[in-house]
C-alpha cells in the first residue's frame, strides 16, 4: 500500500523518516482521484472529520487523521520515540485489508478507529 503524507504535515516529520517509510508527499494541486492507498491528513476541524472520512471512503482511500496541537509542537516526544511510534502505525495500517479511518495525535499515540 502506498502511503502519502499531506504537505502540511511534512515539517513535523524528519526527512530520513519520510524516505525510510517511502512516503509520498500529497501537494495541494494533486488530484485525490489519482491517489490510491493511505493518506496521512491533518485534522484541522474535528466537526468536518466525518464528512472528510466519507469523501475519502468514496474515493477508495484509507486515512489517518492527525490532530495537531493547539499550543504548537513544543511538547512533542523526542524525535526517535515519535519515529518508532509512527513506524508502528504504518505497519498496522499496511496490514489492514478492509477500508479504515483512524484518528491520532502528532506523537502517534491514542490511535483510535473512527466509527462508520
Amino acid at each position: 500500500m502506498k502511503v502519502y503524507l499531506d504537505e502540511n504535515l511534512v515539517p513535523f516529520f524528519p526527512v530520513h523518516f519520510i524516505e525510510e517509510q517511502k512516503l509520498g508527499i500529497l501537494r495541494g494541486e494533486d488530484s485525490l482521484g489519482k491517489v490510491k492507498g493511505l493518506i496521512i491528513y491533518p485534522e484541522l476541524n474535528t466537526h468536518r472529520t466525518p464528512s472528510l472520512k466519507a469523501v475519502f471512503a468514496g474515493l477508495g482511500l484509507n486515512v489517518v487523521f492527525v490532530s495537531l496541537p493547539v499550543e504548537g509542537v513544543w511538547y512533542l516526544d523526542e524525535p526517535e520515540i515519535r519515529q518508532r511510534k509512527w513506524a508502528e502505525v504504518m505497519k498496522k495500517c499496511r496490514q489492514q485489508t478492509e477500508a479504515f479511518a483512524y484518528r491520532c495525535d502528532l506523537n502517534a499515540s491514542r490511535l483510535r478507529k473512527i466509527p462508520a
